[in-house]
């Protein structure tokens, strides 16, 4: 080994330890706790290889928790999409205070959750939420309702603000990816007399195909493992109605202190969650590469 090889590897050693520590070390000890029947409160512990899993597959809860995490992943992610995408329209405008709005619309995101959980706790209280005000005192409603108590509504209350809190990075993306895109397309495109829709159509949408799918694989991502909204929110309830596989994950880890179960329902997690990165990073490589032969 050369000697600049081995001066860099000496530098990288401090960086490979640090990812082993924090990273690969809590995985690969995660899978090996699934493998028991190990308990939160007690030391001793036993090797039951994949009798975890097997009784995941047959826990009714497990596929209501799978079900309700895929339902919250893909609503919230469309509507995160859709949502920022049009803000990003709105911004790439040129009005009066553009910058102030900018500014105003990236607040939800550095609001810590807890603060954003207890403003929506407020707003949707039953006995002074403003929204029940409104609706009361407009006659659209006979009487208050506190919608996270109610189980065909609890799933609104918990979509509402983990969107809030989420769109503003997809937005700052889009709008990142709008303001690289050739003004010469759009000066053409009016040139040749094509409609805004047609402009928005053929030039804006394909152009942001690569946001689009790399912001749609990380919503997935990050949706698919959300916890502290739905658990401050709703800790799951009522009767189960929001329980999401994160939650039911920590309920069975740390509340029923099956740490083994817990760990396999956590291990479960990261393998569709790894198989979600593979996909990302796979498309993440297409793009950069097919960006170099072009």
């Amino acid at each position: 080994m050369k000697r600049k090889e081995l001066i860099s590897l000496i530098f990288v050693i401090p960086a490979l330890a640090a990812i082993f520590a924090l990273t690969l070390y809590p995985i690969l000890r995660g899978i090996d706790i699934s493998l028991t029947d190990k308990l939160l409160s007690y030391d001793k512990y036993s090797y039951i290889g994949l009798e975890n899993y097997i009784n995941i597959l047959k826990d009714d809860m497990f596929w209501l928790a799978l079900q309700h995490t895929a339902v919250i992943t893909i609503i919230s992610s469309i509507i995160i999409l859709i949502l920022s995408l049009a803000l990003a329209l709105l911004l790439n405008m040129k009005f009066p205070l553009r910058k102030f709005f900018r500014g105003i619309l990236m607040i939800p995101w550095v609001v810590p959750s807890v603060v954003s959980v207890l403003i929506f706790r407020w707003i949707y209280n039953d006995y002074y939420g403003y929204i029940n005000y409104i609706l009361v005192k407009y006659h659209i409603l006979d009487q208050a309702v506190n919608i996270l108590a109610d189980e065909k509504l609890a799933w609104l209350g918990v979509i509402i603000p983990i969107v809030w809190k989420e769109y503003p990075f997809a937005m700052l993306i889009f709008l990142a990816s709008l303001q690289s895109i050739d003004k010469n397309l759009y000066e053409a495109a009016k040139i040749d007399g094509a409609s805004r829709l047609q402009v928005f159509k053929e030039i804006t949408l394909p152009l942001l195909k690569p946001a689009f799918v790399i912001l749609g694989i990380l919503e997935i991502i990050w949706m698919f493992s959300s916890f502290d909204t739905i658990f401050l929110l709703t800790r799951g309830g009522p009767d189960n109605s929001t329980i999401t596989l994160s939650i039911y994950t920590y309920m069975q880890a740390f509340e029923s202190t099956e740490f083994g179960y817990g760990s396999a329902l956590a291990t479960i997690m990261f393998l569709i969650l790894f198989a979600v990165s593979i996909v990302y990073f796979i498309f993440v490589n297409r793009e950069s590469w097919s960006k170099k032969t072009s």
